[in-house]
Protein backbone atom coordinates (compact mmCIF):
# COMPACT_ATOMS: atom_id res chain seq x y z
CA UNK A 1 0.00 0.00 0.00
CA UNK A 2 1.28 3.51 -0.36
CA UNK A 3 1.23 5.39 1.94
CA UNK A 4 -0.96 8.49 0.44
CA UNK A 5 -4.03 5.81 0.93
CA UNK A 6 -2.60 4.56 4.17
CA UNK A 7 -2.96 8.33 5.00
CA UNK A 8 -6.32 8.97 3.79
CA UNK A 9 -7.72 5.89 5.46
CA UNK A 10 -5.79 6.21 8.93
CA UNK A 11 -7.22 10.19 8.41
CA UNK A 12 -10.50 8.86 7.90
CA UNK A 13 -10.42 6.50 10.75
CA UNK A 14 -8.83 8.80 13.15
CA UNK A 15 -12.09 11.26 11.98
CA UNK A 16 -14.34 8.47 12.21
CA UNK A 17 -13.09 7.92 16.22
CA UNK A 18 -12.83 11.49 17.15
CA UNK A 19 -16.48 11.97 16.28
CA UNK A 20 -17.65 9.41 17.75
CA UNK A 21 -16.28 9.63 21.22
CA UNK A 22 -18.13 13.50 20.54
CA UNK A 23 -21.00 11.50 20.13
CA UNK A 24 -20.48 9.26 23.30
CA UNK A 25 -19.37 11.99 25.36
CA UNK A 26 -21.62 15.59 24.00
CA UNK A 27 -24.20 14.47 21.87
CA UNK A 28 -26.24 17.50 21.61
CA UNK A 29 -22.65 19.25 20.61
CA UNK A 30 -21.90 16.70 18.10
CA UNK A 31 -25.06 16.15 16.77
CA UNK A 32 -25.63 19.53 15.84
CA UNK A 33 -28.25 22.65 16.36
CA UNK A 34 -31.19 20.03 16.18
CA UNK A 35 -30.01 18.18 19.08
CA UNK A 36 -29.61 21.41 21.38
CA UNK A 37 -33.34 20.52 23.26
CA UNK A 38 -32.93 16.34 22.85
CA UNK A 39 -33.37 14.17 25.69
CA UNK A 40 -33.79 10.56 26.72
CA UNK A 41 -33.51 8.50 23.47
CA UNK A 42 -32.62 11.06 21.27
CA UNK A 43 -29.50 11.62 23.37
CA UNK A 44 -28.97 7.72 23.83
CA UNK A 45 -29.17 7.32 19.93
CA UNK A 46 -26.55 9.68 19.77
CA UNK A 47 -24.15 7.78 21.77
CA UNK A 48 -25.09 4.47 20.13
CA UNK A 49 -24.06 5.94 16.77
CA UNK A 50 -20.84 7.19 18.26
CA UNK A 51 -20.57 3.99 19.13
CA UNK A 52 -20.56 2.76 15.70
CA UNK A 53 -18.14 5.09 14.45
CA UNK A 54 -15.30 4.67 17.35
CA UNK A 55 -15.45 0.76 16.68
CA UNK A 56 -15.31 1.35 12.66
CA UNK A 57 -12.54 3.94 13.16
CA UNK A 58 -10.69 1.52 15.69
CA UNK A 59 -10.71 -1.33 13.79
CA UNK A 60 -9.60 0.38 10.96
CA UNK A 61 -6.74 2.05 12.79
CA UNK A 62 -5.91 -1.44 14.12
CA UNK A 63 -5.92 -3.21 11.04
CA UNK A 64 -4.00 -0.83 9.04
CA UNK A 65 -0.98 -1.24 11.48
CA UNK A 66 -0.56 -4.67 9.92
CA UNK A 67 -3.22 -6.99 7.93
CA UNK A 68 -3.78 -5.41 4.14
CA UNK A 69 -6.86 -7.19 4.17
CA UNK A 70 -8.53 -6.91 6.87
CA UNK A 71 -7.58 -3.12 6.65
CA UNK A 72 -9.66 -2.88 3.11
CA UNK A 73 -12.55 -4.68 4.41
CA UNK A 74 -12.48 -2.42 7.71
CA UNK A 75 -12.22 0.58 5.39
CA UNK A 76 -14.67 -0.60 2.94
CA UNK A 77 -17.13 -1.09 5.75
CA UNK A 78 -16.28 2.65 6.92
CA UNK A 79 -17.06 3.54 3.62
CA UNK A 80 -20.34 1.84 3.18
CA UNK A 81 -21.43 3.11 6.60
CA UNK A 82 -21.32 6.88 5.59
CA UNK A 83 -22.59 6.02 2.25
CA UNK A 84 -26.07 4.20 3.86
CA UNK A 85 -25.72 7.22 6.23
CA UNK A 86 -25.75 9.85 3.01
CA UNK A 87 -28.32 8.09 1.58
CA UNK A 88 -31.09 8.18 4.21
CA UNK A 89 -30.32 11.70 4.80
CA UNK A 90 -31.15 11.88 1.28
CA UNK A 91 -34.67 10.11 1.99
CA UNK A 92 -35.38 11.32 4.95
CA UNK A 93 -34.55 15.15 4.72
CA UNK A 94 -37.12 16.49 6.04
CA UNK A 95 -36.62 14.91 8.92
CA UNK A 96 -33.12 16.24 9.35
CA UNK A 97 -33.73 20.17 7.77
CA UNK A 98 -31.63 21.80 6.02
CA UNK A 99 -29.27 22.35 8.33
CA UNK A 100 -29.07 18.64 9.17
CA UNK A 101 -29.13 17.39 5.77
CA UNK A 102 -26.00 20.34 5.06
CA UNK A 103 -24.33 18.63 8.13
CA UNK A 104 -24.33 15.09 6.98
CA UNK A 105 -23.42 15.72 3.29
CA UNK A 106 -20.79 17.62 4.54
CA UNK A 107 -19.27 14.54 6.54
CA UNK A 108 -20.82 11.61 4.73
CA UNK A 109 -19.78 12.59 1.45
CA UNK A 110 -15.63 13.03 1.35
CA UNK A 111 -15.82 10.41 3.77
CA UNK A 112 -17.62 7.51 1.67
CA UNK A 113 -15.83 8.88 -1.79
CA UNK A 114 -12.23 8.84 0.69
CA UNK A 115 -13.08 5.71 2.16
CA UNK A 116 -14.14 3.90 -1.48
CA UNK A 117 -11.02 5.34 -3.02
CA UNK A 118 -8.69 4.23 -0.49
CA UNK A 119 -10.40 0.87 -0.26
CA UNK A 120 -10.15 0.30 -4.42
CA UNK A 121 -6.51 1.58 -3.99
CA UNK A 122 -5.85 -0.84 -1.14
CA UNK A 123 -7.24 -3.42 -3.14
CA UNK A 124 -5.06 -2.87 -6.68
CA UNK A 125 -2.46 -2.84 -4.17
CA UNK A 126 -3.01 -6.14 -3.48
Amino acid sequence: MDEQTVRVARTIAVGRVAYGAACMSVPRLAMGPGAKNAEGPMIWMGRAFGVRDVILGAGALLALRGDRSAATRWVEMGAAADGLDLANAVVFRKELGGAGLAGVIALAVPATLGGLWAARRMRAAG
